[in-house]
């Protein structure tokens, strides 16, 4: 079995904009012109298990329909971090104090919730947050692990295809490489970019997939 993850194309939105776990629109020309390349790269008989925000199920969507052997889930566990008050502000926009506590704390911190007229958005019950709450890239790469770990078992001998967001790439490659999450940990896909995970005799393997040229990290 080889996992492949596919990050979504990207979005029409301003760039610099912080928009975590909200739903954004894709740019349409964008979307046109990646769709055959990730296809190009993908098995055509797989299963796609994708985070259900709409960058990421249309591009599930017409991956199925592109590859007739290739079946779509949906699990919420795979939705991108939520950033709480931070979400639709520019980086340069957060408090200084929250970004440097941000910075010093990078696994545990919570960015704030967002304030209404009934207070604080509370966390919810659920394996994703209730938007607006805020959440640690801890707790997001936990929920995401989970995710991985039952698309796994799902699969069963089929190749897997996951379809998410920057921040839970990060979070399954940093597992699958049995490292730890952090800052710039590589191979990071850009937007419309796939990364496979496969692994032979303990011997893990991360890469970069490119229509011309891969990247390859390993890890014992």
């Amino acid at each position: 079995m080889a996992i492949h993850l596919v990050r979504h194309t990207a979005p029409d939105i301003r760039p610099g904009i912080l928009y975590g776990a909200s739903n954004v629109p894709v740019h349409a020309a964008e979307f046109a012109r990646r769709i055959p390349q990730i296809d190009a790269v993908l098995p055509a008989v797989a299963l796609v298990v994708t985070s259900p925000l709409t960058r990421c199920r249309r591009l599930a969507d017409f991956l199925s329909m592109h590859g007739g052997g290739r079946t779509v889930i949906v699990d919420p566990r795979l939705i991108e971090r939520d950033l709480g008050r931070w979400t639709g502000k520019l980086w340069d926009d957060v408090p200084r104090d929250e970004a440097r506590a941000f910075e010093a704390d990078y696994l545990d911190h919570w960015p704030p919730p967002v304030m209404t007229d009934e207070g604080p958005v509370l966390r919810g019950l659920n394996v994703h947050p209730r938007l607006g709450a805020g959440e640690s890239v801890r707790a997001m790469q936990t929920r995401v692990v989970q995710g991985l770990e039952a698309a796994r078992e799902i699969a069963e001998e089929r190749d897997l295809i996951i379809v998410s967001h920057a921040g839970p790439i990060a979070a399954m490659v940093a597992y699958w490489l049995r490292e730890t999450l952090r800052h710039g940990i590589a191979p990071t896909p850009e937007c419309g970019g796939v990364v496979r995970l496969d692994e032979d005799d303990g011997l893990r393997r991360a890469t970069l997939v490119k229509l011309e040229a891969a990247v390859e990290t390993t890890a014992a």
